[in-house]
């Protein structure tokens, strides 16, 4: 199942855009009694021009409107589990990676 992936520049990440989504993603969270496998995960790009936040494919049908408004796109699962922070949800929704 595929991933989403928002992209937000360095600039975006360093005013709050993550805080203003994990907010969002919380609101949706805990209207639908926090389904299993839906969480938010980020890292930086390799590059370290962008901070990548990863929507699990439980997300999408709850969080569909945001992941449209943030021109979210479709992904293989990130491969590196390792460098994934936490965001917030289903905590071991990362579990379903494949690696």
């Amino acid at each position: 199942m595929a991933w989403h992936c928002i992209h937000l520049t360095r600039q975006e990440y360093a005013s709050g855009e993550v805080d203003i989504l994990r907010g969002a993603f919380r609101a949706a969270y805990l209207s639908r009694n926090g389904p299993p496998g839906m969480a938010l995960f980020g890292c930086w790009s390799e590059d370290g021009l962008a901070y990548l936040v990863y929507a699990t494919p439980a997300t999408e049908r709850y969080f569909r409107p945001i992941l449209e408004a943030y021109s979210a796109t479709q992904e293989s699962p990130p491969r590196n589990r390792q460098a994934l922070e936490y965001i917030c949800g289903d905590e071991k929704g990362g579990d379903v990676l494949v690696c």
